[in-house]
């Protein structure tokens, strides 16, 4: 048996490389290997596969592009194991975005659109506990409406909490992607009176959610985008109307 047989199927084309590094992607994303966890060292991996060191390098490279593995560096350093952020499907949404000549505003209308079907499934699923947590981010925002990282840390926690709600794990990264290119966009913080009015807005949605009324729900979500989208086209029409331009 060839080092090639060893490393899972066989697929046309594929460099070894690419092979190694699925296997260990697979791993990492199944939990055979835990976040945070030390990956074998390049001579113990060169001896499992049995290639040669370039060739590891080369699977490790990979497995860091697409944010699987971090390398520390020093002593005791090497890969070890991490779980992409939706950042990074952010970023490469940013490209295709640029590729098109899309602006933060056409992801603002997408958002306009999606975000009220979310709200209509958020509330037909929302369980108890989803519910505390919501009400838990609005209370700490409206205690120090004056601390700026507060309020997105908590903002932050209310949205994801309405995403992961609705039910779909698909949905749920779709949204939270595009949420993260609009808000990524902000160049500074929002004046205090934003802030409150978009508290008060999100405890209309939250008390529709908690009252299980789907239509409520996705009125009242739909209202709060709506002023948010006034709010982004009146104060930063020049930065959302510039075309979305993709970074390393």
């Amino acid at each position: 048996m060839t080092a090639e047989d060893t490393v899972g199927p066989k697929v046309r084309g594929q460099k070894m490389s690419a092979k190694i590094a699925n296997v260990i992607a697979d791993q990492i994303l199944t939990g055979g290997i835990v976040v945070g966890q030390r990956l074998p060292t390049e001579k113990e991996m060169v001896a499992e596969h049995g290639v040669a060191r370039t060739t590891v390098r080369e699977a490790l490279r990979l497995l860091e592009s697409r944010d699987l593995v971090t390398i520390k560096s020093g002593i005791g350093g090497g890969p070890v194991a991490k779980r992409p952020e939706l950042e990074s499907l952010g970023n490469t949404m940013k490209l295709f975005l640029q590729i098109d000549s899309a602006n933060i505003s056409d992801v603002i209308d997408v958002r306009l659109m999606l975000e009220p079907i979310v709200a209509r499934a958020a509330a037909a699923n929302v369980t108890d506990e989803q519910i505390e947590v919501m009400q838990t981010a609005l209370d700490r925002m409206r205690e120090d409406p004056g601390d700026y990282a507060n309020f997105q840390e908590n903002n932050a926690v209310f949205q994801r909490c309405v995403y992961e709600a609705a039910g779909n794990p698909a949905l749920k990264i779709v949204m939270e992607t595009l949420w993260l290119l609009v808000r990524d966009a902000e160049p500074n913080e929002h004046p205090m009176a934003t802030r409150l009015a978009a508290v008060e807005m999100q405890q209309d949605v939250l008390d529709a959610m908690r009252a299980r009324d789907t239509e409520a729900t996705a009125k009242t979500m739909s209202a709060f985008n709506e002023e948010s989208a006034k709010y982004y086209r009146r104060r930063l029409a020049d930065i959302i109307s510039r075309p979305v331009h993709w970074q390393m």
